[in-house]
């Protein structure tokens, strides 16, 4: 059996996006404002941002991450039936998560 070794680049490119997705989830907000608020879960209020919020948020691109990288490996693919399912589960892992980051913004409304 043959093992395939991680090379660092791919760690350091996973580090990257794990960082990225922090920041976009609001963790500067959830450091400097939300430490006072970590006993709800979430904030009626759009201006404050608690940790449980910025771990869902990096949760949810992860997730919608996931979904975009099925769909991108749909297109190597020659056989039509992997083809669509990859496109078919890719594509519905995104719209699962848009509906989640939708929803999370509903109840911070």
């Amino acid at each position: 059996m043959k093992f395939k070794i991680i090379s660092p680049i791919i760690i350091v490119t996973c580090i990257y996006i794990l960082i990225y997705f922090a920041f976009t989830s609001g963790l500067i907000n959830a450091i400097i404002e939300g430490q006072a608020y970590n006993q709800a879960m979430f904030l009626p209020s759009r201006a404050v941002q608690n940790n449980y919020e910025t771990t869902i948020g990096v949760i949810v691109l992860i997730f919608g991450l996931v979904g975009a990288i099925l769909a991108a490996k749909a297109y190597g693919i020659e056989k039509n039936n992997e083809k669509y399912a990859l496109l078919s589960a890719g594509f519905l892992i995104l719209i699962i998560s848009m509906i989640f980051m939708y929803k999370i913004m509903e109840l911070k409304a």
